[in-house]
């Protein structure tokens, strides 16, 4: 479930590239300003997998990034700055979110790239809050062509690889102007898409991302041709139900294993100590569970390449942090070391 099915949030808040090949190049050389060759350069019609694209193991290790937003820090990027200082590392990812009307890139993410990290940006699209009753409407008559170029033509101009996760979540029903219409919903992909395509924003890796509930996630595939990327979001909430991190993820990953790249874009929990009472696991348990379930099946069986977790006490009532516990830290920084996920081993 996701956090935001929970609360009504209005966050200003990842992701692997369209090819196995690309993912390894931007996970070394994430601050190139040369865009990553993609093995699926965007266009307007359906394309052809290649073999790369829809390999099954990381070839050197799981891409690693987080959305970082810490109480007491002056910036997002302070707050970056302040985990990737402790962990001894570079964040291969860095989540950014805009809501449709705003003007991206910006400086925060020249900043993330000049720091050697890699954008993993999300895109809302219309109708997001429930002060915004607008719907994909707008997009598929083409009153939103002008929009839609700009946005295209900036990213285009920032040059680095950018992994664009357009309107997720859309099989939810706390979005409502792109949520709940499967028809309108892949429409409007296709049309973004293809206007992308037309401006030569091809340093973009389209990412489709539902959540992980309700079930009904084919619905809303907009075609093989369409996406480079699968992601997937879900948080295991102490008040709506916790889970473990392969009881929220096992059912998608294996359902969409080998098709493509595979990336958990949210996660988090925020069960502390646990309450073993009440069937809690901690959020140290949490971590462990998800490190060896990465590490041991859905990297080498299911092809999942990339993770970034939502770590923030500063978006809502809950504590999503890594740090949330002595314990949790300690098993967060034994995942960010490890060398299966990017770190120095």
């Amino acid at each position: 479930m996701s956090r935001r099915g929970w609360i009504a949030l209005a966050v200003t808040v990842a992701v692997v590239a369209a090819a196995a090949v690309a993912v390894l190049q931007i996970s070394t050389h994430s601050g190139d300003r040369t865009p990553s060759g993609s093995a699926e350069t965007p266009s307007g019609g359906a394309r052809t997998p290649s073999a790369a694209s829809t390999s099954a193991a990381p070839r050197q290790h799981i891409l690693l990034g987080a959305f970082t937003d810490l109480k007491g820090q002056s910036s997002t990027e302070a707050s970056v700055e302040q985990r990737e200082g402790a962990m001894g590392r570079r964040y291969d990812l860095e989540v950014t979110y805009y809501n449709w009307d705003d003007v991206f890139p910006d400086a925060g993410e020249r900043g993330i790239a000049a720091h050697g990290r890699t954008v993993a940006m999300t895109w809302y699209g219309p109708g997001k809050d429930d002060s915004d009753q607008r719907t994909l409407t707008e997009v598929n008559d083409g009153s939103d062509d002008g929009l839609i170029l700009n946005q295209a033509a900036a990213i285009k101009a920032f040059g680095y690889r950018i992994y664009l996760r357009l309107m997720p979540e859309m099989n939810g029903d706390w979005f409502h102007g792109f949520s709940g219409n499967p028809a309108a919903f892949i429409a409007a992909w296709h049309r973004i898409h293809r206007l992308f395509a037309q401006a030569g924003a091809d340093n973009v890796t389209w990412v489709w991302c539902p959540n992980n509930g309700p079930a009904d996630w084919d619905r809303y595939y907009p075609g093989d041709g369409y996406v480079d990327v699968i992601g997937v979001d879900g948080f295991s909430n102490t008040t709506y139900g916790w889970q473990t991190f392969e009881q929220m993820f096992g059912a998608f990953l294996a359902h969409y294993a080998g098709r493509k790249p595979l990336m958990i874009n949210e996660t988090a929990t925020d069960s502390g100590a646990g309450y073993p009472a009440a069937g809690i696991g901690s959020a140290a348990s949490f971590i462990n569970g998800l490190r060896g379930y990465l590490q041991q099946t859905a990297g080498p069986r299911y092809g999942l390449t990339g993770l970034t977790w939502f770590d923030s006490n500063a978006t809502d009532q809950h504590n999503w942090r890594v740090d949330q516990t002595p314990q949790s830290w300690q098993a967060w920084l034994g995942l960010a070391r490890a060398a299966y996920f990017g770190g120095p081993g």
